[in-house]
């Protein structure tokens, strides 16, 4: 206690302090502005008052404030800074203006500038510090502090008296009481003798100190003799509890605010520091109770709310020490602590705070007293007298919220301390029960409802009778387990009917369409009464009967006008699937989803065919995109998964693909907005289906990019499964997608064709395999180039028949994949050069002609399928046909002593001399073709092949032929390189010209 009276003196000391600092900086103002008005003016030279020649308004004025901090005159007690008139000033010296002509007339007879602003800055700050700190703790502190210690040894001398057994003869519990009386009114005399006498004292806190101090060893008297020594009865205490208050207040207006500080210190802490350790609770209520209220009586005459706020906060520490330490209590002490904290909520704080903050104030002090009735309740057994008083405080902060609008929230904290209380009250008997249930009720709902669309609009009001509906049924089942379904669900309907008053006495109010209060009423009714039916409906109607619910909500919301009732209403028939799916049967209907009807399933479709039409009926009628959206989704899916309680799997898979034609072919005669969340979910459950055979396809695709061949059921389904769920569902989504693209933006419409072109044309890679292994058979070495060849010319013989026809969309993809495919399996990985892949036994005809020709085809296509691309894409066409034909002339040269498999070991010496002359044939022919065309690249490509050819004739040939074959070759080189040499002297020779006249 010591410690925060302290603190509080402190905060005290601090603003009387800052108020003393604005009182001498209002003092510096007026004196800058006599000395400005006195000698800063222009005047005539030789009269009395002017300035002297050569000093500045800002040092004069400066120079005026030091003589005056010399001469101890008040403004050298602050440590403010130059007023700003004075800063001013001194700005306007430092400018280039000219210098008045009076001033500017003698300027030989200026004197020195004298420094005398730093020595000013130098001398007031420290001086001030200084003062500051001697009043503080020299003057304030320790008279405070000995008013203190005063009051606690009054009342430590009568505690020493009981402790110390050898004066029990001659300090009796009587001499003890008289000789604190005695002090206690001595010290109170004390501080009228030093009031009397001011003048010689010249301190005021010296009678404050002593009259806190009486005030206090008063206090801890009477309460000894009444709880300690028993010495006086209850009555007699009170009567001098009640004059002690009165002498407190009277010396606190008399003496000033530390008086009341140390009287409440004393007051407060007098039953802790007398050793009260089993007091009487109506006696230290009632006493208490009077010290409080003498406090905030005296708090509201001399305008002091901090003391009035500091008592409440200790009376509300003693009530809840009250409450807490004296269990078991009997009527009288009830009452007393009732009435005790009813004070302090509601009396004290109403008599008490006025101004901007009191209505904070009050708010504050019945929330933390209803805190402390609903502690009274659980600590004390939840007793009907308990609960009495707890509803006597309800009512009454709805009085007081009735009487101010900012006592709003004190109903609102007492309704929910009501709820709690009602969920903690351990096995109340159902009469109790229901009485004191329905008292608060009452008390809490009544007055909600008479003011529930009052001006001005409080959304408060509206959630408050809410959150009371809402209870209602879980405290009910809460504490009667027994209670039967029906009995539950008319507890629900008394709920909904309660906000559906409040909805009715709000319908005709205008602005109401605006209004969300009115939302939020209709959807607890709704919910509510979703309750009833679900408690009396068979669990698995339950469903339906949450989503009858949403649709009646949907239509209410249109006949109230009021937009904001519709996405509550789609919640409910989200809530309607969750209840679904929280039924027994759930885990049975959902199997079906992914493999069909197995049996009965006539009850299960109707649960879900009915929630499916609830959200069809969502997705036409309501009025936002969202929800429109969300309803077309919900319809969907709930239309499948009623489907697949009654279609067998075999056909099931066709059901999305069907769904999804539907909705995109009623996209030509409705606004696609209208169904493209239906089209999106079908599109995706056809996904679904595709999904897991998709990705078995995928992953061998992707071993097949590294080199391992593909297996001819790669996806893992037979022929039937590729069809339903693959191809036909590509067809019955795409094409009706490509009737109605006109609609729709062009990004939709590449991804949806792009997706089902993907999903299609794998399907058909999988057909065509699957029938090219029954025809031809599955030896990989034999038949791998025709089969990869007819492909390849499927996929570029298509799209150039598309690029003919001007369709660049459909011929792009196609070209493309059948050129990367030739390209990376036909030509890298099962090349015949290196791969074991059967070519044919005849030469040149055979697959080699084929499978080069057709890749210069491909990539001749692409050329043309980019016509404005750069130069870049024609050089690269230029460079894939020269290794084209380099590949095609070395297979075929391979294929003359080989045969099929041109990947066999070995290499003949005639093979070998037949290479340097083929790589010089094709060196020149690159430099014909390059001649002829204009191409520099073959040009460059022929004197590639040309230092090949003589590196592998010196390197090679010479070290591994003899006789006539290494002549033979030397002879070839020689003239190869002659010609080539002369070919090219005759290309690049400049051309001549005609002779100058």
């Amino acid at each position: 206690m010591a410690i925060i009276i302290l603190f509080v003196m402190l905060m005290d000391m601090r603003g009387r302090l800052k108020r003393a600092e604005a009182t001498l900086d209002e003092a510096a103002k007026r004196i800058g502005a006599l000395q400005r008005h006195a000698g800063l003016l222009p005047a005539k030279v030789g009269e009395s008052g002017a300035s002297a020649p050569g000093t500045t308004p800002a040092e004069a004025i400066s120079k005026t404030l030091v003589d005056a901090d010399d001469e101890k005159a008040p403004v050298a007690a602050t440590s403010a800074p130059l007023p700003a008139m004075v800063q001013k000033l001194a700005e306007v010296e430092h400018t280039d203006v000219a210098e008045p002509p009076v001033l500017a007339a003698k300027p030989e007879a200026a004197a020195p500038k004298q420094a005398s602003a730093p020595r000013n800055e130098t001398l007031k700050a420290p001086r001030n510090l200084s003062l500051q700190f001697e009043n503080l703790f020299g003057k304030t502190l320790p008279i405070w502090a000995g008013g203190i210690t005063l009051a606690v040894a009054g009342v430590l001398i009568v505690r020493y008296a009981i402790d110390a057994g050898f004066f029990a003869r001659i300090f009796t519990p009587g001499v003890q009481i008289v000789a604190g009386l005695l002090f206690g009114l001595g010290l109170i005399g004390g501080a009228e003798y030093a009031w009397r006498n001011e003048e010689k004292l010249r301190d005021v806190r010296v009678p404050q100190a002593l009259a806190g101090a009486g005030i206090a060893t008063l206090y801890a008297a009477i309460m000894v003799a009444a709880n300690v020594y028993q010495l006086i009865g209850p009555f007699l205490a009170f009567a001098s509890l009640a004059l002690v208050t009165a002498s407190a207040l009277g010396l606190s207006l008399r003496f000033g605010s530390p008086s009341a500080l140390l009287g409440l210190a004393g007051g407060l802490a007098a039953p802790a520091l007398v050793g009260a350790v089993a007091p009487d609770v109506p006696l230290l209520a009632v006493y208490l109770a009077l010290t409080i209220a003498g406090l905030a009586g005296v708090a509201r005459m001399r305008r002091w709310p901090w003391l009035a706020l500091a008592a409440l906060i200790g009376g509300a520490g003693w009530g809840l020490w009250m409450i807490l330490a004296n269990s078991g209590l009997d009527i009288l002490g009830s009452l007393s602590i009732g009435g005790f904290v009813l004070l302090l909520a509601i009396a004290i704080p109403m008599m008490t705070f006025d101004g901007p903050r009191a209505a904070l104030l009050r708010s504050a002090s019945a929330i933390v007293g209803a805190l402390q009735l609903a502690l009274l309740v659980g600590y004390g057994g939840f007793a009907p007298l308990h609960w009495g008083l707890f509803a006597l405080l309800a009512a009454a902060a709805q009085w007081l919220a009735w009487r101010e609008r900012n006592f709003a929230i004190v109903p609102t904290i007492s309704a929910a301390l009501s709820i709690l209380l009602l969920a903690a009250w351990p096995d109340p008997t159902p009469l109790w029960f229901a009485l004191i249930g329905l008292s608060l009720l009452a008390i809490h709902a009544l007055p909600l409802l008479a003011r529930l669309w009052d001006d001005p609009k409080a959304l408060r009001r509206t959630l408050e009778l809410c959150m009371i509906a809402l209870a209602l049924p879980p405290l009910t089942k809460w504490h009667m387990w027994d209670m039967g379904d029906a009995g539950l669900a008319l507890v629900a309907l008394g709920g909904a009917s309660l906000v559906g008053a409040g909805i009715a006495r709000g319908w005709k109010v205008e602005g109401r369409a605006a209004d969300s209060r009115f939302a939020w009423l209709t959807v607890t009714g709704s919910i509510l009464l979703a309750l009833a039916i679900v408690l009396i409906l068979p669990h698995w109607l339950a469903p339906i009967g949450i989503g009858i619910v949403a649709t009646g909500l949907l239509f209410f919301g249109k006949v109230a006008q009021d937009r904001r009732i519709e996405p509550f209403a789609a919640a409910f028939v989200g809530a309607a699937i969750l209840a679904l799916a929280a039924t027994p049967s759930v885990f049975d209907e959902l199997a079906r989803l992914f493999d069909g009807a197995d049996g009965d399933g006539g009850r299960a479709f109707l649960r879900w065919a009915a929630l499916g039409l609830i959200a069809a009926i969502f997705a036409i009628r309501a009025d936002g995109a969202i929800v429109r959206r969300l309803g077309q989704v919900a319809g969907a899916l709930l239309a499948y998964a009623a489907l697949a309680q009654i279609v067998p799997g075999s056909a099931l898979m066709l059901v999305p693909a069907l769904g999804g034609a539907a909705a995109l072919l009623a996209a030509r005669r409705v606004p696609f907005a209208r169904v493209d969340g239906a089209a999106a979910s079908f599109a995706l459950l056809c996904l679904g289906w595709a999904a897991l055979p998709l990705a078995a396809w995928s992953s061998n695709a992707l071993l097949s990019l590294s080199g391992v061949p593909m297996p001819v059921d790669a996806a893992g389904l037979p022929a039937s499964q590729l069809l339903l769920r693959w191809l036909v569902p590509a067809l019955l989504l795409g094409i009706p997608l490509w009737s109605i693209r006109v609609q729709l933006p062009r990004w939709l419409v590449l991804t949806g064709l792009g997706v089902t072109s993907l999903v299609g044309g794998v399907a058909v890679h999988c057909f065509y395999r699957l029938g090219f292994a029954a025809v031809a058979g599955q030896d990989f070495v034999a038949t791998g180039i025709a089969q990869r060849l007819i492909w390849e010319a499927l996929l570029i013989g298509g799209g150039w028949f598309a690029m003919q026809r001007g369709a660049m969309t459909l011929a792009r993809p196609l070209i493309l994949a059948g050129v990367a495919h030739i390209l990376w399996y036909g030509l890298l990985h099962h090349n015949p050069l290196w791969a074991t892949q059967a070519a044919g036994g005849w030469p040149l005809f055979n697959l080699l002609a084929p499978l080069f020709l057709l890749a210069w085809f491909g990539v001749t296509q692409v050329e043309r399928l980019f016509p404005a691309a750069p130069a870049t894409l024609g050089r690269g066409v230029q460079i894939i046909t020269m290794l084209l034909v380099a590949g095609f002339a070395w297979a075929t040269l391979r294929q003359l002593f080989h045969g099929g498999l041109l990947d066999e070991a070995g290499v003949a010496p005639a093979e070998n001399i037949l290479r340097s002359i083929l790589i010089l044939a094709l060196a020149i022919g690159f430099l014909l073709w390059g001649i002829r065309t204009g191409r520099h690249d073959w040009r460059i490509a022929s004197l590639v092949l040309m230092l090949g050819a003589v590196g592998k004739v010196f390197l090679f040939d010479a070290s591994g032929l003899e006789g006539l074959l290494r002549i033979a070759s030397f002879v070839a080189l020689g003239f190869s390189l002659i010609g080539i040499g002369w070919l090219y002297s005759r290309q690049l020779a400049p051309a001549s010209t005609p002779p100058s006249p």
